[in-house]
């Protein structure tokens, strides 16, 4: 009778999971159905200016892409710095005591979803938590006149994962597949709360939004930054984000 009962037990428990895990997923791909454009990429043009050894090289350009995450209906995005500022890659190649390399940004654009190229300007840049907040241009909204800026969803008020939870982030492909858009099932691997607090989290990519199985944004995915260079890939919170983007408007003013 207790084998039985066990066995009752076991079944029930896993159909209820199963029904859940179902649910969860339907979430998600919803989700995705209703936001997929709140990531976005980012293309800019850097012109470097790099001087090695008591010497100035030829300046040259560059042009990057990287994916953002759209944070306000006027379009703010936010993106990993190391994405779109190439220093940290070019001081560690030169390896030169007192080298530096001066960035300069000639072009950024948002790259919409239907071919629409949005002119945007380099608001702020925080090298100690990789972050770069770019916005578009207003003086030339005649050329983007017909878009509207899918914000991300908003936050959770205890936006705090548990390690083990599952969690999902929504990305973009290149354009050699279209843009299209992804959606990447990960787990929290581990919370940090000090000194500052963020999320490990797996299979992520930079720029890209964490959202938790109820579809609340959870943060950002950008370098920890360790003596000026990125070392491991963390998540960094909602709250830490909107909060700087709140510094970059009064800022900006």
């Amino acid at each position: 009778m207790k084998k039985l009962l066990l066995f009752t037990f076991a079944l029930s428990f896993g159909v209820s999971f199963q029904v859940f895990a179902k649910k969860t997923e339907s979430l998600w791909r919803n989700l995705l159905k209703e936001n997929a454009n709140c990531v976005t990429w980012v293309s800019v043009t850097v012109k470097l200016e790099i001087s090695a050894g008591g010497r100035s090289l030829p300046p040259q350009e560059q042009k990057l892409e990287a994916l953002g995450t759209v944070i306000a209906k006027d379009g703010l995005t936010v993106l990993s710095l190391n994405k779109v500022d190439p220093t940290a890659n070019i001081l560690s190649r030169i390896r030169s005591p007192g080298a530096s390399v001066n960035v300069n940004y000639t072009e950024v654009m948002l790259l919409m979803q239907d071919g629409t190229e949005v002119p945007a300007k380099l608001l702020l840049k925080d090298v100690d938590l990789d972050l770069a907040y770019v916005l578009p241009i207003k003086e030339r909204k005649e050329e983007y006149k017909d878009v509207i800026f899918s914000k991300v969803p908003d936050a959770g008020k205890d936006n705090a994962p548990l390690i083990l939870d599952e969690v999902v982030s929504i990305g973009k492909l290149r354009q050699t597949l279209y843009r299209q858009s992804t959606l990447r099932r990960g787990s929290v691997n581990a919370v940090i709360e000090k000194p500052r607090k963020y999320f490990v989290i797996e299979n992520t990519s930079p720029g890209t939004p964490v959202f938790d199985r109820n579809g609340k944004w959870l943060g950002v995915v950008v370098y920890k930054m360790v003596g000026g260079r990125p070392s491991e890939i963390v998540t960094l919170p909602a709250s830490d984000v909107l909060e700087i983007a709140e510094q970059v408007r009064s800022r900006t003013q």
